[in-house]
């Protein structure tokens, strides 16, 4: 008589838990090995560095990295109340029906709202540029003379997935 052994089958789930494991592991060892100063910026600036000032040395680079984030930190009131002003916008494009009338306001409003956290950041830059020198206000008008986003490559506005319409904005009706 021949003996048969008993199948020995891994259970499903111990599998897929050794697999999520390895996973875990290899990223981990994947960020250990990772270049030292790879993602940091100044003072808790993450994320790669933007191609901003691509010229000019690390030492200007962060110079003018910590005056722009202390220009943006200094309107942060102005921009909390932009927050409140585009929450207002979504609830008047939420009226039922619509009401053409309130969006108008509340876009106006987000007008005015703009221009008051463009106006602190740019008179807080005016202060702030004396400390630099001429080299990195170069820089900086360099920067300063591109459109956001300029030369980051082709961007789409999708509304929605399957959206086959071309890029950009709505063409402008003559």
């Amino acid at each position: 008589m021949s003996e048969t052994r008993p199948k020995r089958r891994i259970p499903f789930w111990l599998t897929l838990s050794v697999m999520a494991n390895l996973l875990l592991v290899g990223l981990l060892i994947g960020m250990a090995l990772r270049a030292p100063d790879y993602g940091r910026g100044p003072k808790g600036m993450e994320g790669r560095r933007p191609p901003m000032l691509e010229g000019a040395n690390p030492e200007d680079r962060t110079v003018v990295r910590e005056m722009m984030m202390e220009t943006f930190r200094s309107a942060e009131a102005e921009m909390e109340d932009r927050r409140v002003v585009r929450k207002t916008l979504g609830e008047a494009l939420q009226i039922d029906p619509y009401d053409p009338e309130a969006v108008r306001r509340a876009f106006a409003s987000l007008r005015i709202a703009d221009e008051v956290v463009h106006s602190k950041i740019q008179e807080s830059l005016v202060h702030r540029m004396s400390d630099l020198t001429l080299e990195q206000r170069k820089s900086l008008a360099e920067m300063l003379a591109h459109e956001p986003g300029e030369g980051r490559g082709p961007r789409r506005m999708r509304m929605r997935d399957g959206d086959d319409s071309l890029p950009g904005p709505p063409p402008v009706d003559d």
